[in-house]
């Protein structure tokens, strides 16, 4: 016997577009609990505005605490012929626990292990980060992740400016702030993550306590449109369409010396992305990686951008 608790889940397919509003209306009479439109989405550029494709038909998921009265699949059916009904029951889980049991200990970058806060420290692990990523995107297991935390080891390791106490970077896009953190593990003093999500932001103020950089790593609630400071190392571990449209903002918070690092552009964009991101800003590359379906790049700036297009 199990005390595991179950919902049902209904997958109304074909609802003609017009008859959405009645779906839902007879759904909740019976007592549904919820309904959800499974969206389709399209990009049709890099600039990565993704929008909703308009359909003739829809599909809906209708949620039950129990199975409804029978009745209801033929009043669903009786809306429209081309209406087609499936019911499935379905365990409820936990599933930040359930990621939490599949989630250890690894190697992050060279000697830089990424230690979950509720494990162990394996004895390999010289170097430490502890993570607790909550619903923020950055556990070091993700390929865009690696590419940015292994140009950034590269860069700080390499150049031996690490041991400059004037140090600054920018973490744009910080998620869990795994990347600030790891600078500062490699030397860098003065530290700032910037997130538009204010759950992450939340969770990477906790990471940073956590591996004892909050003197270090200062987690922004402004914007980089709004930052004013200036940057010897900028980071930015976001999708290439995003980047795009932060281009001219993050060649403006660098030194003219300075190193940006990107990550986060799909292999099959990346012509696009030499277009419209480099080639645009005039950024010199220095160094490409590539992992999985993804690419990512050291640059630095090069001669005067282009003018805006």
């Amino acid at each position: 016997m199990t005390n595991q608790k179950t919902y049902v889940r209904i997958d109304v397919r074909q609802v003609p577009r017009e008859l959405e509003e009645a779906v839902t209306q007879l759904s909740f009479s019976v007592g549904a609990l919820g309904v959800s439109e499974k969206l389709s989405f399209y990009q049709p550029d890099l600039t990565f505005d993704a929008k909703i494709r308009k359909t003739a038909h829809i599909q809906l998921e209708i949620f039950f605490e129990t199975q409804p009265e029978p009745t209801y699949i033929a009043k669903l059916q009786a809306l429209s012929p081309m209406i087609q009904v499936q019911s499935q029951e379905e365990e409820e889980k936990d599933w930040l626990a359930e990621w939490k049991k599949n989630f250890k200990a690894f190697k992050f970058v060279r000697e830089v292990w990424v230690v979950p806060h509720w494990l162990p420290t394996p004895a390999e692990a010289k170097v430490v980060i502890q993570i607790d990523p909550g619903m923020a995107f950055g556990t070091g297991t993700h390929a865009t992740t690696q590419m940015a935390a292994e140009l950034v080891h590269a860069r700080l390791s390499g150049s031996g400016r690490a041991d400059n106490p004037l140090l600054r970077m920018l973490d744009v896009g910080t998620g869990t702030g795994i990347l600030a953190v790891l600078a500062n593990r490699l030397g860098v003093n003065e530290i700032r993550g910037l997130e538009i999500d204010p759950e992450a932001r939340r969770k990477a103020r906790e990471n940073i306590e956590l591996n004892d950089c909050k003197n270090y790593v200062s987690i922004m609630d402004h914007t980089l449109e709004e930052d004013k400071g200036r940057y010897d190392i900028v980071c930015a571990n976001i999708i290439d369409g995003v980047l795009v449209n932060l281009n001219r903002d993050l060649h403006r918070v660098l030194q003219d010396d300075g190193q940006l690092i990107v990550s986060g552009i799909l292999l099959e964009r990346e012509e696009l992305f030499l277009e419209k991101f480099i080639e645009a800003m005039s950024w010199q590359v220095n160094r490409r990686l590539e992992l999985d379906e993804w690419v990512a790049f050291e640059l630095s700036k090069g001669t005067e951008p282009s003018p805006s297009r």
